[in-house]
């Protein structure tokens, strides 16, 4: 489900009832130069490339540069992964004062506050 142009208490009551059931939920907004977009996929899995790690055999090479473990970008290898997105309801009621917000606020653009 995608929506946009919708008030937040409808974007809310429509992302439960799409979480509560399985479905995947998209919602966004542009405003000008600013805007915003939200997922929720619910448990999402997914299958990410990555190069594989080239084992280093012992005694071969000497010193710190033998130790590092190399990338061999001609292999990979598929990692399976696991997400697990929030309601949007939980996203917005992130509480931005104290401790534990210090570092998610340095992280967090100002356009973010305009928005709300």
């Amino acid at each position: 489900v995608c929506l946009t142009c919708c008030s937040r208490e409808s974007m809310v009551r429509i992302n439960q009832i799409c979480h509560k059931n399985g479905i995947k939920f998209f919602t966004g907004d542009v405003f000008g130069y600013h805007g915003y977009m939200f997922a929720d996929l619910g448990d999402h899995e997914f299958v990410e490339e990555k190069p594989k790690v080239a084992k280093v055999s012992v005694g071969v090479e000497d010193g710190p540069e033998a130790k590092r473990a190399r990338l061999d970008p001609a292999e990979t290898t598929m990692v399976k992964k696991r997400l697990e997105f929030c309601l949007l309801r939980d996203a917005l009621a992130v509480e931005w004062r104290g401790e534990k917000a210090t570092a998610a606020l340095r992280r967090t653009a100002p356009d973010y506050f305009l928005l709300q």
